[in-house]
């Protein structure tokens, strides 16, 4: 019987083993460049896995000659990972870490077009600010000239659209000082209760994707630069809407407090009705007169806690007894026959995101916390929308589309916004009775001049109503009508037709919304 003979592929042993050494710290470092070169996870995993393949086919399976070729390559491997790793950490290490020289002058007519823009929304109380992508990259190359210790020399942005329901993003790139390195990332902006959140998601330093090291200084850079509550419209800024689209930025909001009619065409005309209707109107008879309670607190127990914006802070008269607050105190002792304390924790120019945001609410229930609370009246919401209505943009044509985009934001910041405020006023005070006061519009003089104007903004106060008297009614609140009493009286129940136009009631108008609270109370609404 005859074997026929098959030769033995020679191997090497040490080669074999060399494969295996150099081969698993290959995959490695192979695997995380590819990571970092191209932010992908699934990525390094294919490289690293393809690296290891090799050396382990090198380790079982291939003659001396491959294995040993393979062998040195994983060698080579190391190395050259080794080398590149540490040329672009020093690389980046160089551009973080100098921050002498200059920064790039911004387009001077992109900036003053954007500045200027800035400008307008600071003196309006309600304001939509459109800025093009070279204004906002001139605006960002601006401030990185005001930050001390800044390593970056220049940046240029792209506004990438939203899909769907992914929001837009500020696409960023730059050139750092050093000269060695350029960057480029990607900034979100997201809205939390009227502020705008700014976030890098996304930042390549020169070549690599790599977290931590040089990454912190330069989100710091670009995230203090990108600070829209600051540089774009002020600390008391609420802002309503951030889309990014079209190549545009377009931010929405209010400011807190300020004036609220900023059209001239607007003031134009209700001076005219002013100065034309003299003495015709008359303000209706008092209802309660004022109460008792000239400040913000009263002892007593139980409490009347009340929340709120420039209404609750009774601004327009200059006694807080003639305030809604001080006379729904006074005429709720007389009706229950209690000596109720009272606390007032209202701040003129809320809005429902301030509110939130700024300490009023929680400052409020944690008060509530420590005592036997009876009723919580609460007015809020009349700052998210009164500042667009009385602007140029609602003016002009209250129905055209600027308008229209101003009043879609107020109208969805709210809806969330308040919807917050009374799930979290409910579960404060879960026995108390809660009144939730709607808002009536100014621009509701009562005066032949101004019907257009006066009935298209009745209509839109009125929706805006509804839905917090609907949410109020959901979570169980009461809601008193602050609307209808008010309607075609305001030439005489508020300050709109003075020299200097205000939207704050006078006395009587501030007794009309006590009666709307007491009515609400008592179900006589």
């Amino acid at each position: 019987m005859s074997h026929r003979y098959h030769p033995v592929t020679p191997k090497s042993a040490g080669a074999r083993t060399a494969s295996v050494l150099f081969g698993v710290p290959a995959a490695l470092l192979v695997g995380a460049l590819a990571w970092f070169r191209t932010g992908s996870a699934a990525w390094g995993l294919v490289a690293a896995g393809v690296v290891f393949s090799i050396a382990l086919y090198a380790a079982v399976s291939a003659s001396r000659g491959p294995s040993i070729l393979i062998a040195l390559a994983m060698f080579a491997l190391v190395v050259g990972s080794v080398l590149y790793g540490v040329a672009q950490a020093v690389a980046i290490y160089r551009a973080i870490s100098t921050t002498e020289g200059p920064v790039d002058d911004p387009d001077p007519a992109a900036l003053a077009s954007a500045e200027a823009s800035i400008s307008d929304a600071a003196s309006q109380n309600g304001f939509r600010i459109e800025l093009t992508e070279e204004e906002i990259g001139a605006f960002l190359q601006s401030g990185l000239g005001e930050i001390e210790n800044n390593p970056i020399r220049r940046v240029t942005v792209d506004i990438e659209d939203g899909q769907g329901d992914r929001p837009g993003a500020l696409s960023v790139d730059g050139l750092f000082k050093s000269g060695d390195v350029d960057f480029g990332g990607t900034i979100s902006f997201t809205l939390e209760a009227g502020a705008i959140r700014v976030e890098v998601v996304q930042l390549e330093l020169g070549d690599l994707d790599i977290p931590g090291i040089g990454r912190k200084a330069v989100e710091d850079v670009l995230s203090e630069v990108s600070d829209l509550n600051e540089a774009l419209v002020g600390l008391d800024a609420d802002v309503q809407s951030l889309v990014l689209d079209d190549d545009r930025l377009v931010v929405t909001g209010t400011h807190g407090g300020g004036p609220v009619v900023t059209s001239a065409a607007l003031l134009d005309a209700l001076s005219d009705q002013a100065a034309g209707i003299g003495t015709a109107m008359e303000p209706p008879e008092p209802r309660f007169g004022p109460g008792e309670v000239d400040g913000t607190v009263a002892a007593g127990s139980p409490v009347i806690v009340a929340l709120g914006d420039s209404l609750a802070a009774n601004v327009g008269v200059d006694d807080a007894r003639h305030g809604y607050v001080s006379r729904v105190h006074a005429e709720l002792q007389r009706q229950d026959g209690v000596a109720y304390g009272l606390r007032n924790f209202g701040v003129s120019g809320e809005t429902t995101g301030t509110m939130i945001r700024n300490g009023q609410l929680d400052v409020a229930i944690s008060y509530m916390e420590t005592v036997e609370v009876a009723y919580v009246t609460i007015d809020i919401g009349a700052n998210d929308l009164l500042g667009h209505l009385g602007s140029d943009d609602c003016a002009d044509d209250i129905d055209a589309p600027a308008c229209t985009k101003r009043l879609e934001a107020a109208f969805a910041t709210y809806r969330a916004n308040l919807a917050m405020i009374l799930d979290r006023l409910a579960a404060a005070a879960p026995d108390a009775t809660i009144v939730y006061l709607t808002a009536y519009n100014p621009f509701s003089l009562g005066l032949s001049g101004g019907v257009g104007f006066e009935r298209r903004s009745d209509e839109i106060l009125r929706a805006f109503n509804d839905i917090g008297a609907a949410l109020a009614i959901d979570r169980g609140i009461l809601a008193a009508d602050g609307f209808t009493p008010m309607q075609g009286t305001t030439a005489a129940t508020t300050h709109m037709l003075d020299a200097a136009s205000d939207i704050h009631p006078r006395g009587i108008g501030y007794d009309i919304l006590a009666g709307a609270i007491i009515d609400a109370i008592t179900g006589s609404a």
